[in-house]
């Protein structure tokens, strides 16, 4: 199903600053004195796009804490890597080449020999197939934008640097739970996703193209658009993806924005929308306002 491609996407599409569109907004209670910011990341995006912001390193100064989805300081034990990679390696029964039809699994080699100009690794083989799905989505972005370091996101910088100004940092949710949303679906689900990725990639890379430039262009409506056209064909999925999520992270937010200062640094797909994070702060009594 194309629409697991778009929403796979958007956990790495974020929002820049626009007329009607920011990347950080200001949390505020009527009479409290605790101020509080949200930064909406993309997850492949290069630094510069909040670098920029000039308010944002006072910001981070200024909070008590920062929250990521994840701390993802645990990803740097080596034993915790070990733990969250044996997570995502299927049954041995249900590896690629054993769900997948002979005719399916050449389909899915070309397109990774289509995208990278290099075979696909049989090493991925004993993975399961939504890895693969998500690895073709990251590809495709590292293709349009080779500049970007993976391994300097925007997600991972802000955490490092709220640490070294001696704030705490916490995960709005384990990377178990996290890990359980993107591959916990059945195998079988997640093979018939796959197959319907590889067999369409122009438009699967004209989707990626589009969220991608929506961000350049700092379009937060055109990428809420698309979130509300691509969730009403699979609002199951897109419950579990993101609103039963969000929901969840506003009720942490709401309750500990009360007392404390937060930086909350989130994919900013959670950001619009009548269940995103946004709104659901206006509903529990929060005033927000873009700052950039």
């Amino acid at each position: 199903m194309k629409n697991r491609l778009f929403a796979i996407l958007l956990l790495f599409a974020t929002y820049s600053a626009a007329s009607q569109a920011q990347i950080l907004y200001k949390v505020e209670r009527p009479g409290s004195d605790k101020v509080s910011y949200i930064l909406g990341t993309h997850h492949l995006a290069p630094l510069s796009a909040v670098d920029s912001i000039d308010e944002l390193p006072d910001a981070i100064k200024s909070v008590d804490r920062l929250y990521g989805e994840i701390d993802m300081q645990i990803m740097s034990n080596p034993q915790n890597l070990m733990q969250f990679q044996g997570m995502m390696v299927a049954p041995q029964d249900s590896t690629l080449d054993k769900v997948l039809s002979a005719e399916q699994m050449a389909s899915v080699q070309k397109a990774w020999q289509e995208l990278t100009g290099t075979p696909l690794p049989e090493a991925l083989y004993s993975f399961k197939p939504a890895i693969i799905t998500t690895s073709i989505s990251a590809v495709m972005v590292a293709k349009k934008f080779p500049q970007i370091d993976p391994n300097a996101g925007i997600d991972m910088t802000m955490q490092a640097r709220a640490r070294q100004a001696g704030k705490e940092v916490k995960g709005l949710e384990t990377i178990e739970y996290q890990m359980d949303v993107l591959y916990g679906a059945p195998i079988s689900k997640q093979a018939k996703d796959l197959v319907s990725l590889v067999s369409d990639l122009p438009k699967a890379e004209n989707l990626s193209n589009k969220l991608f430039d929506a961000y350049v262009s700092h379009d937060i409506n055109a990428i809420y658009s698309l979130m509300e056209e691509q969730a009403a064909d699979d609002m199951e999925y897109f419950e579990t993806l993101m609103y039963s999520r969000n929901d969840a992270w506003t009720a942490t937010l709401s309750r500990e924005m009360a007392d404390e200062s937060l930086m909350v640094v989130v994919g900013a797909g959670h950001l619009p929308g009548k269940r995103g994070l946004l709104q659901g702060l206006k509903n529990a009594g929060y005033t927000v306002t873009p700052i950039k």
